[in-house]
């Protein structure tokens, strides 16, 4: 392969620059230091001096070491010198300092010391202003640099941390080394790696002389770094080669090639940009391309922009073209130039000067670079750009865009052949238009070039607007004070035009003539469609009297018409307000309801307010007729409406709303009128009053008087407080309840209370706040703790119990005196008894004496006859009779003897074995004593079980006089001092070692008779070899988990147990070759053992027995002792190949096929169940023998007699709980 780029060698960045080489701590740079050395066998010195405040010399300064001398030099007697750190420094740093860039390949520092624990390399591109940690190093990468990864690196740029190069071993000549660029490399060594002695007191000498770093050679490999377009480099600055011209030194100013520049060849040269520069490879040089400039320029520069638009071709661009050019590649000729078609590009005469109009011209006579085509401003044409375009005019050289538009409005010009003179732009203009450019209307009209007609009337409102002119451009009017609109026929917001009604005068204001009365006739709009009245309603007034109005607001002086509103009374019913006058019958005369008067203007009095048609139009449609009639105005025709809001804004002008805040919706009105919306029930022009029959005007407006039919005397109501009228017994607002004293409205009868209180209930009539310690419906009672009869006067006296209520001794609900004695009776609270409650009943306690004291239940854990008022002290509680087997304050534990939870009442007697239980435990005559809550027998040395009714291991002979007793096996013949099965060597296979993990099972390690594994407490596995479910899983720790995981534990455990038994029993696959009929007759045995199993496992273990007899028991072990031998033959067996001898051969004569041993274990379990049974209903017999004797004790202690009781206490003595236990048990046999 042929290799095309070139790069520099490889060298030692450190030769020749032992100037710019520091060290942060240097030892003996400031005077002598001490120093030791670890391990040091060359001599019996072990310590010595260094003084470097002078340069290294062999002969006259052996003991200086300053960084200069971790520089490599080839001297056979090198390793006499080295650099060497203060000692008991951690924190010591060193640093080159480059010139100029390099290419760095690795690092090497050989150590004379241990090398640092931790260290990091760090290097810097900027000459120092800013630095990157290229690597970290660590013994322990975790502990001195936990915020750096471990893992190996991907690329040259991720920093990791390397654990390789920071161990104690080698203690000297250990190396540290790892391609980047760099001004500037430091090695910071962080830690020093010391033995532990720094920890220890203080000794003679100090421990910490003897770590410090000490460096033999530090090699920095690189090279003058060229980007692959040099292979050989020079010093950077020449003029000094005593400094940088030391041989062997690797210099930095590359010898570029390939047309590229710079010191490190990092740029193309000045006249190759054609191209991007690209870093030289193996096989590609990337040699920087010439840029083609025409021969007018020696310099271009690349633009990457230019690349990709010539699809990668050429990206040269040309700088400092000559002879009048420009552009990329200088093949444009200058502005005012163009190229001249008969010479060619490279010509350097080839471009000449524009010929162009400067004043038409852009740029003052720019043309076209190519043609020679003169570039004309925007609104000039022509060869030369000498002439305006059409519509344009007035060419002028300061006017960019070299003539100016005709400004001639298309709607008010005439048309012709130009739009306007060239010269001065003047435009011709139609009819009703005016103006230089024709785009104005004439006084009177408007809308030119504003709408689709060319000029408009402006047709101002006669009665809003000031005159009749306008606005040219809008058509917008001169309006009065608050009209609005194009034509000022419109109030402003907030105001409004009053109507031709406006002027009314209500009859409920005016007053009668002298001698004349009259009546107001309140109507309800709320139930009236069709409204005929303004106001309240109408004023009623016999026919021939008269009323009188007052007018007083007229705004100016016109021809009016007088309009009067009334109605004939029969038309309506209304509802009469006041006295009415009465007539005689003989003497009767009509009536007319009034509602207002009206003054309407005359339109033909207002001068110049409408034209002859206008006011034939308002006679046509009857306008004035309209507006006499009261709610028509809202069924006016288009034209009555206009010409009434003319009328009324020439006459009135525009009134503002003044809509009441509080009972408007908001505050605009209708534009004719000035009705506000009005809020609920709120009526008036302003919404400023309240409807009749509703009262309470406000914000939410007003609300419905809503009196009650059947407790007021009218409908209407205070308008203010909304106040009905109510009948005597009656109250309230809208008079819906009684007047307090009185109860069951409507009809609203006296509160009874037989005296004791004037307040009762409004709908039960039950009297409230009663007297005299009085209480009930009707006070007819005694309150709580007092005793009396109100209904007879007899009033209520305090009970004492025995003391009154509130004294801190009252233990009653109520009393009573009995009719006959008079004595006081007291209801006691519970736990008291007595006739003035004054002691605890049987089963409570308490000083009664003491204040505030009650009577509390004694807390016995229901382990006491709550009749019985010995079972606990009357003052303390202490139980004192506890039952159940239970004993304590409380019964809160079991008797000695007992086992169980007292507090669920199953304490059972302790069944230990007396032959492996401690003498000092079973005293004679009562059962032995276990632990309280397990029932665990206290066991004799050697004994175990929780009955300790077995020998442990190494033990034998439970039943002998001193107990079990070791074994004693020979350790020279006995595989172990365990006591194991007898077994004939000819007919029985031998036992085979346990296999079981000596790290999780007891000692001994397995089961003697199955050699299942006995694995310890938190340990699982058929070899106990794993943690088990709910301990953690650290073999073979095996730490418990969290309380929680107990319940789950406890199952899981089962489960594996019967599974671990089953991997045991089942043969390997690899025996079974050849024994197929063998197999068919263990798996027979394996069911039969599986059934064996579950029935000798549904017997309850803890089950104690009432009946001794052993014979069951005797059964029961050697039914257990089979079903081991089955297991361990078969077991034994598929281990080792080996056939079981059939059953007349067996050596044990006990040993019985399965299926017999299954149906004898099958009766047995019938007969256990059985007894099991007995034994349950012997102890509710127990039990209620108990509640007899107590029974009978209480019985006793209550007779009043003193008669001789001897024979009854002697028969209750004899109950004796053993002597029942043995009748049950002979009768149990006798039944058997």
């Amino acid at each position: 392969v042929l290799l095309l780029s070139c790069n520099p060698q490889l060298g030692d960045l450190m030769v020749g620059r032992a100037a710019q080489l520091s060290a942060s701590s240097t030892c003996g740079l400031d005077g002598p230091q001490n120093y030791c050395i670890i391990g040091y066998l060359e001599e019996e010195q072990k310590c010595f001096t260094c003084d470097s405040r002078q340069p290294y010399d062999r002969h006259s300064n052996p003991d200086s070491h300053l960084i200069e001398n971790a520089i490599t030099i080839f001297d056979p007697e090198r390793r006499m010198r080295w650099w060497q750190s203060e000692p008991g420094v951690n924190q010591v740093s060193i640093q080159l300092n480059l010139e100029t860039l390099f290419q760095f390949s690795h690092l090497v520092l050989t150590f004379k010391s241990f090398r640092p624990a931790a260290m990091l390399v760090e290097r810097s591109k900027d000459f120092g202003h800013t630095w990157k940690v290229f690597r970290y190093y660590a013994e322990d990468c975790a502990a001195h640099f936990p915020w750096v990864s471990a893992e190996p690196s991907d690329s040259v740029d991720d920093v990791v941390c390397d654990s390789r190069y920071s161990g104690s071993q080698p203690s000297t000549d250990g190396e540290v080394f790892n391609l980047i660029t760099l001004t500037n490399i430091r090695v910071n060594f962080t830690r020093l790696f010391t033995l532990g002695d720094t920890l220890l007191g203080r000794r003679r000498r100090n421990p910490q002389d003897k770590y410090y770093y000490a460096l033999y050679d530090m090699v920095v490999r690189g090279s003058c770094f060229c980007n692959g377009h040099a292979s050989r480099c020079r010093p950077v600055d020449a003029g000094r080669g005593d400094v940088f011209n030391e041989p062997g030194m690797v210099h930095g100013r590359c010898v570029c090639q390939h047309n590229t520049a710079g010191d490190n060849c990092e740029r193309c040269e000045d006249l190759y940009n054609d191209a991007p520069w690209r870093p030289g490879s193996d096989h590609e040089p990337h040699t920087c391309r010439r840029c083609n400039c025409h021969g007018h320029s020696e310099q271009c520069r690349f633009d990457p922009a230019r690349y990709e638009a010539t699809g990668r071709l050429s990206g040269g661009v040309c700088v400092d073209c000559r002879n009048e050019r420009v552009g990329p590649r200088c093949e444009q000729c200058r502005p005012y130039q163009y190229q001249d078609p008969f010479k060619a590009l490279e010509d350097p005469r080839g471009c000449i000067p524009c010929d162009c109009d400067p004043v038409g011209s852009q740029g003052g006579g720019l043309c076209e670079s190519a043609t020679g085509q003169c570039v004309c401003k925007e609104n000039v044409e022509g060869q030369r750009c000498d002439r305006c375009k059409y519509g344009f005019y007035g060419l002028r050289e300061d006017d960019p865009a070299g003539c100016q538009m005709c400004l001639c409005n298309s709607q008010g010009t005439m048309p012709s052949a130009h739009q306007c003179d060239q010269v001065t732009g003047e435009c011709m203009c139609e009819p009703l238009a005016t103006g230089r450019y024709c785009d104005e209307c004439l006084p009177g009209y408007w809308g030119l070039g504003n709408t689709v007609h060319r000029c408009a009337p402006c047709d101002c409102d006669s009665g809003g607007a000031v005159g009749s002119s306008c606005s040219a451009e809008d058509g917008k009017c001169e309006c009065l004070p608050n009209m609005a609109g194009r034509r000022c026929n419109d109030p402003a917001h907030g105001y409004f035009l009053p109507p031709l009604d406006y002027f009314l005068y209500e009859a409920e204001f005016a007053g009668p003539l002298q001698g004349i009365s009259s009546s107001s006739l309140v109507c309800d709009i709320r139930t009236v469609h069709n409204v005929t009245w303004t106001g309240p309603g109408f004023v009623r007034v016999r026919d021939g009297a008269g009323l009188r109005f007052t007018v007083d607001n007229l705004p100016s002086s016109l021809d009016y018409q007088l309009v009067v509103r009334y109605e004939s009374e029969v038309q309506r019913q209304p509802h009469v307000e006041g006295t009415p006058q009465l007539i005689p019958n003989d003497n009767r005369k009509h009536h007319s309801l009034f509602s207002q008067m009206g003054l309407i203007p005359r339109i033909e009095s207002v001068q110049d307010l409408c034209s002859r048609s206008d006011l034939d139009s308002y006679r046509r449609f009857r306008c004035i007729h309209l507006a006499a009639e009261a709610g028509q105005q809202e069924q006016w025709p288009e034209v009555c409406e206009e010409l009434v809001k003319s009328l009324s804004a020439r006459i009135n002008g525009a009134v503002a709303c003044r809509c009441n805040i509080h009972g408007s919706v908001g505050q605009s009105c209708s534009k004719v009128g000035g009705l506000c919306e009005c809020k609920p029930n709120v009526i008036g022009r302003c919404c400023e009053t309240c409807a009749p029959l509703t009262f309470g005007f406000g914000p939410g407006g007003c609300e419905p008087c809503a009196c009650d039919p059947r407790g007021a005397l009218s409908e209407l109501c205070d308008q203010v407080r909304g106040q009905c009228p109510c009948r005597a017994e009656v109250a309230g607002r809208s008079c819906d309840r009684c007047r307090p004293g009185y109860w069951g409205f409507p009809l609203c009868r006296p509160c009874e209370c037989n005296g004791l209180a004037e307040l009762c209930d409004q709908d039960t009539g039950s009297c409230l706040q009663c007297r005299e310690n009085s209480a009930g419906h009707s006070c007819e009672r005694c309150v709580e703790g007092y005793h009396g009869d109100p209904v007879s006067r007899k009033p209520c006296e305090p009970c004492s119990c025995p003391d009154i209520l509130g004294s801190g001794k009252f233990f009653a609900s109520f009393c009573n005196r009995e009719p006959e004695s008079g004595s006081l009776i007291c209801n006691c609270l519970q736990g008291h008894t007595g006739p003035r409650c004054d002691s605890c009943s049987a089963g409570f306690y308490g000083d009664l004496a003491a204040p505030g004291a009650l009577c509390e239940q004694c807390l016995c854990n229901n382990n006491i006859d709550p009749e019985d008022s010995a079972a606990c002290d009357r003052v303390t509680g202490e139980c004192l009779r506890c039952l159940h087997h239970t004993q304590g304050a409380h019964c809160q534990e079991c008797r000695p003897g007992y086992y169980g939870d007292a507090l669920e009442h199953s304490c059972k007697e302790c069944s230990c074995d007396r032959r492996g239980t401690e003498v000092t435990k079973c005293p004679l005559g009562s059962p032995c004593f276990c632990q309280p809550q397990s029932g665990q027998c206290p066991c004799r040395p050697g004994a175990t079980g929780a009955l300790c009714d077995e020998c442990a291991d190494g033990f034998w002979n439970i039943g002998g006089a001193s107990g079990c007793q070791p074994c004693n096996c020979d350790p020279a013949n006995s595989l172990d001092n365990v006591y194991f099965i007898t077994f004939d060597p000819v007919s029985w296979c031998p036992p085979s070692a346990c296999d079981c993990d000596l790290g999780g099972s007891e000692r001994p390690a397995c089961d003697p008779d199955t050699g299942e594994c006995l694995c310890r407490v938190g340990v699982t596995g058929i070899f106990c070899d794993e943690c088990a479910p709910g301990f953690q899983q650290t073999f073979p720790a095996c730490a418990p988990c969290h309380a929680c995981n107990e319940i789950w534990r406890l199952n899981i455990s089962e489960v594996q147990k019967a599974s671990q038994k089953m991997k045991v029993l089942i043969p390997r696959q690899g025996n079974q070759s050849g024994h197929e009929r063998q197999n068919q007759r263990m798996t027979k045995m394996e069911s039969s053992l599986d059934r064996l199993a579950n029935l000798t496992g549904g017997i309850d273990p803890n089950l104690i027995l009432v009946d001794t007899t052993p014979l069951l028991n005797t059964e029961i072990d050697n039914i257990r002792k089979d079903f081991n031998n089955l297991r361990l033959t078969k077991r034994l067996c598929f281990t080792q190949d080996y056939t079981p001898l059939p059953h007349h051969q067996t050596s044990d004569p006990s040993f019985s096929p399965p299926s017999e041993l299954l149906d004898e274990i099958r009766k047995l379990h019938k007969d256990f169940m059985a007894e099991e049974k007995k034994v349950q209903d012997a102890d509710t017999a127990v039990e209620d023998s108990m509640n007899t004797r107590q029974a009978l004790k209480g019985l006793g202690a209550n007779c009043g007699t003193n008669g001789n009781l001897s024979q009854l206490v002697d028969k209750v003595n004899a109950l004796d709980v053993v002597t029942l236990n043995e009748k049950v048990s002979v009768d149990s046999l006798v039944r058997d």
